[in-house]
Order: C-alpha cells, then structure tokens, then sequence
C-alpha cells in the first residue's frame, strides 16, 4: 500500500466536525494509524506540510447515475412514446460513460459513490472493473435496475414496436425490470441481487422528474413489502423514489432503508425517519434546476415550486431532528450533466438556499456517506483505524463551502486507500490509470 506518509500542519476536518489547525495525520498500509497534534510524531518521519490547508475524508455522493449523458427530453418524455432509459446507447458506450464519470468523480474530491439505479448491472460491473484494476474509480455500492411494475412511469416504449418477452414473469430492459405481482417482486429483486446489487431501487411514487398526482403509485403495498423482505432476506437495501406524503409513510411502513427527494415530507415523516434510521438523499440541485426557486414566477401549484417551498421548512427540520442525510442527486441529467467540481454545488445549494450550517453538509457528505455505503466507523472519518480515503483543500470548506465545487483551483490531494489519485504537493506519485485499489467489506447491518 505505500510508505507510512505524514500530513502535518492540517486543519482538520475529521467528519464529525472541524478541529481546527495544527493537526498531523499519519497514514500507513491504506489506513489512518494516528491522529495528533503535529509535535507528536517523530521529526525524521516522511512528510507533507499541509500549510494550513484543509484535510478531510473523501466526500460521498449518495445517489448516482454514472451513465446518464445528458439525460432528459425529447428522448424521455412522458408517455408511452419514449424510448426505454437504459437503451439510448449501446451498453458498452453506457459503460465507457460511467467509467468516465467515476474518473470525474474522483477528480472532484469524491472517493464513494452509493448507486441510485442503473442500467446492464452496470453499477456492479464497474465495481469489478475497480478492485480488479481495470480502471481507477471510487468505492461504489452497487445500485439495481429500478424495479417497477408494468405501466409505470418508466415503462415508456412503443409497445407495439418493443414489447419484450417475460422470462418468469418479469421483463427486463435497459434501466428496469418489470415485474407485476409480489411473487414476480420477489423473484425481481433476487434476481438482481443475483447480478450484483446491493441495493434494490424502487420507484413507488411520481413527481421529482416524472408527472405527478397523489394518487399514483408506482406499484402496490404488497409489491412493496414484497420487494423490501425479498432485499432485507438476502441483506440487501432497498432505497426508493418517493414524493408524495403518503407514499414516503407507505415506504417506512415497508421498512424501506432509504428515501430519494421525498419532496413533501413532514413533520411525521421526519419523526418515522427518526426512529427508524432511515437514510435521506433530498436531492435538491435537480429541484433548483427545475423550479423558479422561491423567485419571480414562483407558483405552488407547480409540483417542483411547491417541493422547494415545502423543503425551505423541513429540510432543517429534518436535520436538527437527527435524519441522517446524504447528499446525491440525478447528476447526468440535462443541466446538471457529470462534469469535475458539479458534486459539490449541490452542497453549496443546502448552506446557501437552505441555511443548512456548511458543517453538517460535510458530515452528510463525509461521515453519513460511509455510513449509507455501508462502512460506518471505517470511512469517512479520520480516526485511527479508518480508511485513507483523504483529500486536501486549499482552504477551509466549512467558512466558504464554493471551494470545493472548484477542483482545479483548491484541491490539491486525493488519497484513496492509502495512494494518491491527485497530489499537487509532493511526495508518493499518483496511482497510474490501471493501478488495482483494495477491495472493501461492506456492513449492510
């Protein structure tokens, strides 16, 4: 894994919250081995002087789509006349994509991504390619297909031209697997588990990005709790696009372990959440992009306008009342397509539109990132024992937040596994593009 490498005069940021400058981390075999102020370790130790610059955990997105490319309409408009996600590039070009978002990621000061669905397995394919050296990219947690039911909203295509046959009554095309029935949920969701995903993604609810009424549902309770025991049983999650009230409820009745955008949630939401320990992915840059945020034009009976005013009220709510939140949004998409820094905007939307204070935002994207990836108390902190998934800021995101969404100009390192991906200050050379990076265990737990 490398030389035991000393970062001295850091101020620190350990995932938890800031504790300040004078701080040195000596990092060794892929993990952090000790924490101290810096006049602690001995003087002949190989080491980088920080400078005052910032050190924290790598940064988590916790809700990604690593192959979309300018995703949006014409291409997938409402309706039965679109053209099923998944299949608007051939699979290898999907996989060129999402190896090339990884990379972009990374370079962007994220070590972790946590899948939000995909295409092909391509989530647990890409992961292979990682831990077998193939390409270089983050820690992934491997998303499904959406699992959904027949006339869903994503069952878009011109069914009397690409009707695809079942297979023990399910249909799988591109992004989704179609299945009608809780026997047919369940086998769905085996399946898929089957082809490498961690975690099983639901869409039960409209609106975020599809049409929306408070009747919709995407599939019924019983699809639902037979999806969500099929997952549990074979220790995998299940994270599920929600928007309605209603619909998040039904989804904490299920046991669903994580809510995506939740655009109308409420003070019982939040209690249920609460309890339960339910992860919370907001999601609230692709609200930004498609609302008139709170300004001229601003009307609430526009679905998005109204999720933006609902969530000026609960989002800090939710947080001060303890909902463990992680920020990840549908990066890829129109407007808001994988570019270097575009991650760290969205945690510039929580501080700035949300008054959200910037150090809970880097703990939702530290800390609460490892956790949702299924690492906690081994990633996202730096604390004697955990993983060295680093990076170096030059300046502090806690008092101005925008640096970290300017790669190019203020990061300086990424460490991941204890081995540089970036390094602008000396010291080991960076890992090359094929070098193999140490496979995790994950706690689903």
């Amino acid at each position: 894994m490398g030389k035991p490498m000393l970062f001295t005069n850091a101020n620190l940021f350990d995932g938890h919250a800031p504790r300040g400058g004078g701080m040195a981390v000596l990092c060794e075999d892929g993990r952090i081995k000790a924490v101290d102020r810096e006049g602690q370790f001995p003087a002949d130790q190989e080491r980088i002087d920080l400078g005052g610059r910032t050190l924290m955990p790598g940064m988590t997105v916790g809700h990604w789509h690593g192959e979309f490319v300018s995703i949006g309409p014409p291409t997938f408009a409402e309706g039965r006349g679109g053209v099923y996600l998944g299949t608007e590039l051939p699979p290898a070009l999907l996989a060129i994509a999402g190896a090339n978002a990884l990379r972009i990621a990374l370079n962007s000061g994220v070590t972790r991504i946590v899948g939000g669905s995909c295409s092909n397995d391509m989530d647990a394919q890409l992961k292979m390619a990682v831990e077998k050296g193939l390409i270089v990219g983050p820690h992934i947690t491997a998303s499904s297909r959406h699992v959904v039911a027949t006339a869903d909203h994503e069952d878009r295509g011109m069914w009397w031209r690409s009707e695809t046959p079942e297979h023990h009554d399910v249909r799988r095309i591109g992004h989704n697997v179609f299945a009608d029935g809780p026997d047919a949920f369940t086998r769905a969701v085996r399946q898929e588990i089957w082809r490498g995903a961690e975690i099983i993604k639901l869409v039960p609810s409209g609106g975020h990005g599809y049409g929306w009424s408070d009747r919709y549902r995407g599939l019924n309770k019983a699809e639902l709790a037979a999806a969500v025991a099929a997952a549990h049983e074979r220790d995998a999650r299940v994270r599920a696009h929600t928007s309605t009230r209603d619909v998040i409820l039904e989804c904490l009745d299920a046991g669903v372990d994580i809510i995506d955008h939740g655009d109308y949630i409420d003070d019982l939401c939040i209690e249920r959440m609460v309890k339960q320990g339910t992860f919370f992915c907001p999601s609230l840059f692709f609200t930004k992009l498609v609302s008139h945020d709170g300004g001229a034009g601003h009307d609430d009976a526009d679905q998005h306008d109204r999720a933006w005013s609902n969530m000026k009220t609960m989002l800090k709510r939710a947080n001060e009342a303890g909902v463990v939140m992680v920020p990840g949004d549908d990066y890829g998409a129109m407007g808001m397509e994988h570019a270097e820094g575009i991650y760290a905007r969205e945690l510039a939307i929580y501080v700035y539109d949300y008054g959200i204070p910037a150090a809970d935002v880097l703990r939702w994207a530290t800390l609460n990132g490892a956790k949702l990836g299924g690492r906690e108390g081994s990633s996202g902190v730096i604390a004697p024992g955990a993983d060295a998934d680093l990076i170096v800021v030059d300046g502090d995101p806690v008092a101005n937040i925008d640096i970290l969404s300017q790669p190019d100009q203020y990061l300086d390192v990424v460490m991941l596994g204890g081995r540089f991906i970036k390094n602008r200050l000396g010291g080991d050379p960076v890992v090359p593009a094929n070098g193999p990076l140490h496979a995790e265990t994950v706690r689903n737990g």
